[in-house]
């Protein structure tokens, strides 16, 4: 059966607005056949990618790394690397510090 000639019916769909009723739809070239709708539709996630775990620093930032390390007298060829590894920091506790401290100075009654 050759399904690629003919007339297509359909509600239309335009910018999030709906039509109330199906109508005649003089191109449909943007339709997809009922039988390739579970393929068209499916989803696949894209496969996660690594993230850089450092990478250089700017242009004028490197001069200023590198200027510091020649007046320091460090010789090192290396490649200054801006490493992005997050590092876990303690929670803040300064209020249940100062409480520990005002409880400290405090004299028993």
């Amino acid at each position: 059966q050759n399904l690629e000639h003919g007339k297509a019916w359909g509600v239309l769909t335009f910018k999030g607005r709906t039509e109330r009723e199906a109508r005649e739809i003089a191109q449909a070239m943007w339709l997809v056949p009922k039988h390739e709708e579970a393929a068209f539709t499916a989803f696949t996630p894209a496969p996660p990618e690594d993230a850089p775990r450092c990478v250089p620093y700017p242009p004028l930032l490197r001069a200023m790394i590198l200027a510091e390390r020649q007046k320091k007298g460090d010789a090192s060829t290396e490649e200054p690397m801006l490493h992005l590894e997050r590092t876990r920091a303690d929670p803040w506790d300064y209020p249940a510090k100062q409480e520990a401290k005002r409880k400290a100075k405090a004299t028993p009654v």
